[in-house]
């Protein structure tokens, strides 16, 4: 399948089931997941502090607490802004989570974005290893990441959200390998490599289930079983890129 064609397809298989689950809860009278597309009053000035100190909030609730044992009267509480307020930025705590998970995923895609140290890297797999430790301390560092992408208790629409920004990791590991190597041409590559994430994710959320963290051991799993699939779809040994000239 095309790269274009595969994106499509996962951003379409999502919606349909966001769209599905987001149908069951407001036939049992809970809030869609989405915020009514009309807020004007939350992109003005005071309405986007409160937004971000709710999110903020939120952020630091997840360090100590179950994301399930919390409500978003709790966020409002810690965040010092009325309850009834709240609602006026985000309709229930899975639309806080919703956003903080995109705000989480940026900051992961800015950190993986981060140029490697090319003297430290001797083959596609070394950059595999550099990135998915580099993902690993970002994990370490930030619990309520842990919570929302690898905990067993994150739910359904929130993985799937998660999905769309495995795609763009994906392309992230490629351009990294591409950098340094002359990656052979691939009609889907776009598809490989976002296997080849979700492949790792698994060993990190294997790891959380069991261990309560991400260990060494099963941080070398992740570079072994991402790693192990991308060998199926290319070579062990690619050429060389020149490195760029010192600005």
């Amino acid at each position: 399948m095309a790269a274009a064609g595969f994106a499509e397809l996962v951003t379409r298989q999502d919606s349909d089931k966001m769209a599905t689950a987001s149908g069951r809860r407001s036939a049992g009278g809970v809030r869609p997941l989405h915020p009514p597309a009309s807020r004007p009053a939350t992109f003005r000035a005071p309405g986007i502090a409160r937004r971000a100190r709710l999110l903020a909030a939120a952020r630091e609730l997840l360090g100590t607490h179950e994301l399930d044992a919390l409500s978003l009267a709790d966020v409002a509480t810690r965040a010092r802004i009325p309850k009834g307020s709240s609602y006026h930025y985000y309709s229930d705590i899975m639309d806080l989570y919703a956003h903080l998970l995109a705000v989480i995923q940026e900051e992961m895609l800015e950190d993986l974005r981060r140029p490697l140290r090319r003297s430290a890297i001797g083959s596609w797999e070394d950059v595999i290893a550099a990135l998915i430790r580099r993902g690993v301390r970002y994990y370490e560092e930030q619990p309520a990441a842990r919570q929302l992408i690898l905990s067993a208790k994150a739910p359904p629409e929130l993985k799937l959200r998660d999905r769309h920004s495995d795609i763009r990791i994906g392309k992230v590991f490629e351009q990294h390998i591409d950098a340094c190597f002359v990656l052979p041409k691939h009609a889907g590559r776009e598809a490989i490599f976002f296997r080849a994430v979700e492949i790792a994710d698994l060993m990190f959320a294997l790891s959380i289930l069991e261990h309560g963290r991400i260990t060494e051991e099963m941080t070398e799993e992740a570079v072994r079983g991402m790693a192990g699939y991308l060998r199926t779809h290319i070579p062990g040994r690619l050429p060389e890129r020149d490195a760029p000239a010192p600005a």
